[in-house]
């Protein structure tokens, strides 16, 4: 069948080992410019096939797009049966590794069967030019195929690790049997393993079990790695289940690992961290006969999506440390002992982890998805035990979920036995705004009243500037620079914003060294969470000496956005003050366009609360009309202004 191929191929950057032969991997993306796929869930129908057993093989590549590679929006066919990886003719559902390379920019995959529509999931994420990987159990068409698409130009690989053929009723090997996860190996208590070094797990199931479901982290890695799993004793194949792109990252992938004499291995190419944790096994021919365990393989569906609005399939977010529970019953038709699932974490507003599981169980310290940095997209797959109760997702910081499940495992569930989860969010922020003349004016206007839903501390001085030494301002004295303000003020809460709105009195030329040097003062003082404030451009106001807005602030803006895209600095947020305040709104600013009058100092004060509110998605404090309810989750302010114009300031604030 006819894939949309691209042919740049000239403009590859040549990859190592562990881009080459990568399998499964969960590999974080930090930058202002995620893109994950269409916001939704649930599917009207969703095909299923008959229970089925399990069957292992040698891992085997099905697919390689390379050098061709697959265009923009591009799909291809993965002939999954057939002689080449010995899947035989009647799998209903296979064990698939995906892995994208070398991308041209952020974007997403979708691996569904051959035989249907695409769907609106996604089994990873990426950014531009990463490597990774990731894997999922699905369903295939009558003819053998799976389907694979890539948002952006990239090339995709996928490797067969198993698959599923149909039972016909109770049997003994293939079943999956799930467990209580443990953690089995973690070299960052044993000690570190030697470069290119074997890691042996044992694991704790009946003897002639023929594979286990797994977790595999690295953490603190030290450069461009991989690592394989496989049967112990065994000659390790040309594959890969987890990569890392740099030092000092935390990956994970979830991996249906054979067993031989119920251990495997984990080869590390560079010595990194091995970190295992098991959630079940698939039985052998001495086990019992039994119609527990079989798969059963769904079209691709979304369970729960947090970006949506609040419900029991949608919102809200997970906040820090917060815990929800889902029930897949709406999905699986009844009751079913795991779910086969892609786990993604969106958004994220700190470095964390999340873990998955049964439903109001104890669970002892595991991870199923973890992220390096804020802002992180990163997904991660997994066979979800659950409980009579569902299953639950808690966090350890604040990020937004998004659940997919593409089968299932027949079986009674786990008994609910502990108290709901609780998610509740966090006390409002302190929040430290440090400005320039141009917002000064909350402070000269009397508008601070207007910064509600969180703590203010609003240092906002005239003439101030960012690195360089500042000029006398109209309060009669010398302000300190940026960098000098938060180097002087105490160390930061973890929840604790810095909002940044100081340049009209600089120069683009030194901008990128400003900035730089701003963002490391605010590092050092703790901040995790700095959102800076952009410059209106399309305005009269202009240096002293000459230089006019556009051609100074306009610069400034588009180093500001670079800066951020380059994903180096994952704490930083971008607040879009220059669309949210163009055209210029009547009555809000001098003729400079620069310094506000009363009624802007409120709009400027309203705006940024907006902005408080929405980076947790809590409730807004104000309408946006009179009259009207506030939201109940506080949307972007920048968005709206272009399809409902302005909120009312003058009505909402008596001005």
């Amino acid at each position: 069948m006819t894939s949309h191929i691209r042919s740049h191929t000239a403009m590859r950057r040549p990859r190592s080992l562990a881009a080459i032969v990568a399998m499964a991997a969960l590999v974080p993306f930090a930058t202002a410019a995620a893109v994950t796929a269409p916001l939704g869930v649930g599917l009207a129908e969703a095909a299923t096939t008959a229970p089925a057993r399990f069957v292992a093989v040698t891992p085997c590549r099905v697919l390689d797009s390379r050098p061709a590679g697959v265009g923009a929006g591009g799909s291809m066919q993965i002939d999954v049966v057939g002689d080449r990886c010995g899947v035989p003719s009647g799998a209903t559902a296979a064990a698939l590794s995906v892995t994208v390379v070398d991308p041209d920019g952020p974007g997403f995959v979708t691996l569904w069967p051959a035989d249907e529509t695409r769907p609106g999931t996604s089994v990873l994420n990426y950014g531009p030019r990463q490597v990774v990987p990731n894997s999922q159990i699905v369903r295939l068409d009558a003819a053998g195929r799976a389907r694979i698409y890539t948002h952006a130009a990239a090339d995709l690989i996928v490797d067969v690790t198993g698959y599923f053929e149909p039972s016909g009723g109770a049997v003994r090997a293939g079943r999956f049997v799930p467990v209580e996860q443990e953690r089995l190996v973690d070299t960052r208590e044993s000690g570190r393993p030697v470069r290119g070094g074997v890691v042996r797990v044992e694991a704790p199931v009946p003897a002639g079990s023929i594979a286990v479901a797994v977790n595999i982290t690295t953490t603190q890695s030290s450069g461009p790695g991989f690592f394989t799993a496989y049967a112990e004793g065994t000659a390790r194949p040309v594959a890969s289940v987890l990569n890392t792109d740099d030092a000092g990252q935390t990956r994970a992938a979830a991996a249906i690992v054979p067993l031989e004499d119920g251990a495997f291995d984990v080869y590390t190419s560079l010595g990194d961290h091995v970190i295992v944790d098991i959630v079940g096994y698939f039985t052998g021919a001495d086990a019992a006969r039994s119609s527990a365990g079989l798969f059963v393989g769904s079209t691709p569906e979304r369970l729960v999506d947090t970006r949506l609005a609040v419900g029991a399939a949608g919102g809200p977010r997970l906040w820090d440390r917060g815990e929800r529970e889902f029930a897949v019953t709406a999905i699986t038709g009844g009751p079913v002992a795991a779910v086969a699932a892609n786990v993604t974490m969106t958004a994220t507003e700190d470095p964390g982890f999340v873990v998955a599981g049964p439903a109001r169980v104890v669970r002892p310290a595991t991870s199923t998805v973890n992220a390096s940095s804020a802002q992180a997209t990163v997904a991660n797959a997994a066979i979800i035990n659950t409980s009579s109760a569902g299953i639950s997702v808690r966090t350890l910081e604040a990020t937004h979920l998004i659940v997919d499940i593409t089968g299932w495992f027949t079986g009674e569930p786990a008994a609910a036995s502990g108290p709901a989860p609780a998610n509740s969010p966090p006390p409002d922020r302190r929040v430290v705004i440090i400005s320039d003349s141009a917002m000064a004016g909350v402070r000269w206007n009397g508008a601070l009243g207007g910064l509600q839903g969180f703590v203010p501390e609003a240092r906002l001085e005239s003439c101030r500037r960012l690195v360089q030494w500042s000029c006398r301002g109209r309060e009669g004295y010398t302000p300190l620079t940026a960098r000098d303000e938060i180097l002087a003020l105490p160390a930061a809460g973890p929840e604790d914003m810095l909002v940044m709105s100081v340049g009209y009195n600089d120069w683009h030329s030194r901008f990128s060294s400003d900035f730089d040097q701003v963002v490391a003062a605010a590092r050092t003082r703790g901040f995790h969470h700095i959102a800076w404030v952009n410059y209106r451009s399309r305005v009269g106001y202009a240096l002293p000496g000459g230089g006019g807005s556009i051609s100074n602030y306009g610069e400034m803006n588009r180093i500001l956005q670079s800066k951020v895209a380059s994903g180096e600095f994952p704490e930083v947020r971008v607040w879009d003050f220059d669309a949210y305040t163009w055209p210029t709104p009547a009555g809000w600013f001098a003729s400079d366009g620069v310094h506000e009058t009363r009624l802007g100092s409120w709009g400027v004060a309203d705006w940024l609360s907006r902005h408080v509110r929405a980076f947790d998605d809590r409730p807004c404090v104000q309408p946006w009309r009179v009259g009207e309810r506030p939201a109940d989750v506080c949307p972007d302010p920048d968005l709206l202004p272009a399809t409902i114009g302005l909120p009312d300031i003058a009505a909402i604030y008596g001005v």
